[in-house]
């Protein structure tokens, strides 16, 4: 039989989000500013080599994230049988109720200490707290950068930035550019602090239409490549300075080593959902359709990516910039149509708003964990009085100090290679490991052994002789003495779990080519060090 956990009927019923908008949620934390560097790794590292390498990346993202959720819903069925959940006066063998509980949230900080122990929970924390924060980081270069090469700011200390000064450069030199790209930061700093203290049903409207904008703007985008790339016109904003190419064919032919082990960590970045993923479903109302919301979420997403990278390339060639938005700056000139300004202007100036948007969800990623190590609950068990104080003040610290540390690195591509790096373990990882440790400890708990010690037990209590010789599930593999995670897949088996994907030999394959995949990476960003070549 199954263990019901027990339910306060006095706690007021928890608040969710219909799974459409959970879609944008899950979106938006995965579009970021990762897209803006696709189309420089595109070019860099060929259209071939890029094809494959975010095909397999994206598949990877995808098998990696349904492996959280299966391991959420294991965690979740392991604790109904512990008290007060579990019905003690049952002796009967227990079948696993595998589900995500409106009620219950698994952080993954609290998932490596149930399944490993305290220490890859610090590990994991550690990890966690170096991508996102290189990834909140990133965002507040894109806005300092972007404002200000497109506001018009010149008055005071201030001027108008232009390309050049983040060409290569941690940071524009002392400069009115200077002055006026800290001062977009701070204006930055203003709208995205304020919404990182809200819960994130409270930002429900903004992601949802914001969403639905970052569709728009990359459709823009892809449209106008695919245009001038039929046209093949000659850019006026490009004529008298840039010498293009119209040989799309070597282009896509064209293959770089260094530049392919370079743009993995990108593709990478771009793909990233795991360290949120557990945070931005729990509001989710229609959690049985869970993983079949992650498979739609990755192929927009991959389509999307993969799209704009090959377009973009191949319109601006060796000139794409390494945030590709910027590629539009000189397309607001007067000498332009002021349709192609208005384009433009959209195009360099709203991935920048967009980012406001993802800002609040990342901050919410790592505050949930943070809490967790210093306080020891998850948010979802504590929601008023002191508790909410202390988690308002590790949003407040969360969101202040990537902000300062944007004032002084303004380009994207060095957060981006190396915060790339670290995503490997968020990634292929600690999603692995915890799928592997899960399906153990269940298959313990669940398994032949598990059954036949409860009918022992039971046979023990009225009296009776232990005897082997008792019905068994067939489900449950060939003997108490032969389980393993092979032969008694239905002791861990979840309505998450996806044929071939979920099993334990595929889980040990994706480890070995995330591991293949971080050793290219690595010697392609040394590579890139030593000859001063973060550019990819």
């Amino acid at each position: 039989m199954k263990f019901v956990p027990m339910v306060n009927p006095h706690k007021p019923p928890t608040k969710t989000v219909h799974i459409a908008i959970g879609f944008f949620f899950l979106v938006n934390y995965i579009v970021g500013v990762g897209f803006l560097g696709i189309p420089k790794s595109f070019s860099t590292a060929g259209f071939f080599p890029s094809f494959f390498t975010l095909v397999a990346i994206s598949f990877c993202a995808w098998t990696t994230s349904t492996w959280l959720i299966e391991v959420v819903s294991r965690a979740q069925a392991l604790e109904d049988l512990t008290p007060p959940n579990r019905n003690t006066a049952c002796l009967t063998p227990p079948t696993p109720n595998f589900r995500l509980d409106a009620d219950r949230k698994f952080e993954q900080t609290e998932l490596c200490e149930k399944f490993v122990g305290q220490w890859l929970k610090y590990v994991y924390t550690l990890v966690l707290s170096f991508s996102l924060f290189s990834a909140l980081w990133a965002y507040g270069t894109v806005a300092g950068s972007a404002w200000a090469i497109n506001l018009p700011l010149t008055f005071g200390p201030f001027n108008m930035c232009i390309e050049s000064d983040f060409d290569d450069l941690p940071v524009p030199g002392e400069t009115p550019c200077a002055s006026s790209y800290r001062f977009c930061v701070f204006l930055f700093a203003v709208i995205v602090i304020p919404l990182s203290l809200l819960d994130l049903r409270e930002q429900s409207i903004v992601q949802t239409v914001l969403g639905i904008a970052r569709f728009t703007l990359i459709g823009s985008i892809v449209l106008y490549c695919m245009a001038k790339m039929i046209q093949d016109a000659t850019e006026p904003a490009y004529s008298s300075a840039r010498n293009y190419s119209r040989n799309y064919t070597q282009e896509i032919e064209s293959f770089s080593i260094t530049g392919w082990m370079g743009s993995i960590p990108i593709f990478l970045l771009a793909q990233t959902l795991q360290p949120g993923l557990i945070a931005l479903t729990h509001p989710i109302k229609q959690k049985k359709h869970m993983h079949w919301l992650l498979l739609a979420v990755f192929i927009v997403s991959s389509t999307f990516y993969i799209t704009m990278g090959t377009v973009v390339s191949l319109w601006f060639g060796d000139e794409t910039e390494n945030t590709a938005t910027l590629n539009w700056v000189p397309y607001t000139t007067s000498e332009n149509s002021v349709q192609l300004r208005m384009l433009s202007y959209l195009i360099v100036l709203f991935p920048s708003l967009d980012v406001c948007t993802t800002y609040p969800l990342l901050v919410c990623t790592l505050v949930n964990n943070l809490y967790l190590i210093f306080t020891g609950r998850d948010t979802s068990q504590t929601k008023y009085g002191y508790d909410l104080w202390i988690r308002l003040a590790l949003r407040a610290i969360v969101s202040v100090l990537p902000i300062v540390c944007a004032l002084l690195l303004s380009n994207l591509i060095y957060v981006l290679t190396y915060s790339g790096l670290a995503t490997f373990f968020n990634f292929f990882f600690f999603p692995a490991a915890l799928q592997l440790l899960s399906q153990r400890k269940c298959l313990r708990e669940f398994g032949p052994r598990q059954q036949s010690r409860f009918i022992d037990s039971y046979n023990a209590q009225e009296g009776l002789e232990s005897t082997p010789l008792v019905p068994r599930d067939p489900r449950l593999g060939r003997g108490p003495g032969t389980a393993s995670l092979i032969s008694s897949k239905a002791s861990y088996w979840t309505p998450y779990s996806f044929p071939v994907i979920s099993h334990p030999i595929f889980v040990v394959m994706v480890t070995i080519v995330g591991g293949v995949l971080f050793l290219f990476s690595l010697a392609g960003t040394v590579l890139n060090t030593v000859r001063g070549d973060l550019s990819l």
